[in-house]
Parts: C-alpha cells; structure tokens; sequence
C-alpha cells in the first residue's frame, strides 16, 4: 500500500486532534463493572461451578451476600 498525502484545514486538523484526546481520556477513565444480580442459589451454585452447600457456607460466612429466606433466598453475584 502506498502512502497517500491529502490536504486538510489545520483548524479541522487540530479540532480532531482535541476530539479523539478527550475520547481517549474517557475510555482511559472509564470503569466498566457488570450489574450486580440477585439469583437463586442453585443458579449462583451452577455459575459458580460449586455445590449450593458451598454457596450456603459463603452466605453464613459473609462472603456472599443474600435475601429473603427458605426457596426465595436470592444471592448477589
């Protein structure tokens, strides 16, 4: 592929310039962290790829969090 030379306005030139740095800034500073969810504990357990025991020991131990009581537990992933 040969390189090609075209003309452009330098004050277009430099409004680009200024544009694609702010959007490079934004995605720099851009966090992006999923939504948390609250599902049953047989489907934390298949997500997780563990028991729904284990799921309820991470739940008595604080490390998962949960609400409601009996079969309407739900869990936050």
């Amino acid at each position: 592929m040969a390189n090609q030379l075209i003309a452009v306005d330098a004050g277009a030139l430099d409004a680009l310039v200024a544009e694609v740095k702010a959007l490079r800034q934004e995605v720099q500073a851009a966090r992006i962290t999923p939504e948390n969810e609250w599902i049953t504990i047989p489907k934390a357990a298949q997500r997780l790829e563990v028991s729904e025991s284990t799921i309820r020991r991470r739940i008595g131990s604080g490390e998962i969090e949960a609400k409601g009581s009996g079969k309407m537990r739900l869990v936050r992933l």
